[in-house]
């Protein structure tokens, strides 16, 4: 459904929303309500996701009909989003964690998308048992992070999250990113995401890979993905009514 004619159903059923100009394919509400209560949700018209987080797919920008690796899907709101904008695009979307796969395709089949998608419980930093050999012309890593991006939504994170677990999750992280470079093609891009504001897993995270891998370029974002942070761009919880997010685009050089 179209973005008017969506709104139009929302205004029928009482409920008041606006078009948010960094959104395309977004309305914002003007009070939060129940999904039960947003017309055609059950039947995959309309998801729910932050702002932040649907900008992932503009910042990723796949070419039509890419060959996608999502390296860390669930819980598949990002898969389903790149694949209701282009029904042509061969996605692979991947998690480690099996007790997430139902999530993700149940995500992806209220959506109406989930037989265009492979769906598969696999470590994105072991290729060799899962990677047909065959290079991705786009990977999105929204990769594991502290999530203190969310901060505003859940605060409690700041009473969970200790200074080792910081450590850890960096490491995994470089992990990720090494793993998933080689197998994008020459020219291919690789989004860099986290729900995190943290500089270690952000702008230092992608400033190191950078300087260890001779044949990646960073490829700039503009200013609707927050402010300059490194090769990548940083938005801080609630700025533009969005939650806290990075994102750094990387190009592989042919």
């Amino acid at each position: 459904i179209s973005r008017d004619a969506y709104q139009a159903r929302l205004d029928a059923a009482g409920i008041a929303s606006h078009a948010d100009p960094r959104l395309d394919d977004a309305l914002r509400l003007e009070a939060p309500v129940p999904v039960t209560a947003l017309p055609g949700f059950d039947e995959g018209l309309v998801a729910v996701q932050d702002g932040s987080a649907q900008q992932a797919c503009d910042a990723l920008g796949p070419e039509a009909g890419a060959r996608v690796l999502d390296a860390c899907a669930a819980p598949g709101g990002k898969a389903a989003h790149l694949l209701e904008r282009d029904p042509a695009l061969e996605l692979l979307a991947l998690d480690v964690d099996p007790r997430r796969l139902p999530r993700i395709e149940d995500n992806l089949r209220r959506a109406g998308v989930l037989e265009r998608a492979q769906v598969r419980v696999a470590d994105a930093t072991l290729p060799a048992l899962w990677w047909d050999g065959f290079s991705f012309d786009a990977v999105l890593l929204d990769a594991p992070c502290s999530a203190t991006g969310v901060v505003r939504r859940q605060p409690d994170i700041l009473l969970h999250r200790r200074e080792e677990d910081l450590a850890a999750l960096v490491q995994a992280q470089a992990r990720l990113l090494d793993a998933v470079w080689p197998l994008l093609r020459p020219g291919g891009v690789l989004l860099y995401a986290t729900c995190s504001i943290l500089p270690e897993e952000n702008a230092g995270q992608v400033d190191a890979f950078l300087a260890r891998t001779a044949d990646a370029v960073a490829s700039p974002l503009d200013e609707a993905f927050g402010h300059a942070a490194g090769a990548g761009r940083q938005r801080l919880p609630g700025e533009d009514g969005m939650d806290g997010f990075f994102y750094a685009r990387l190009q592989k050089s042919d």
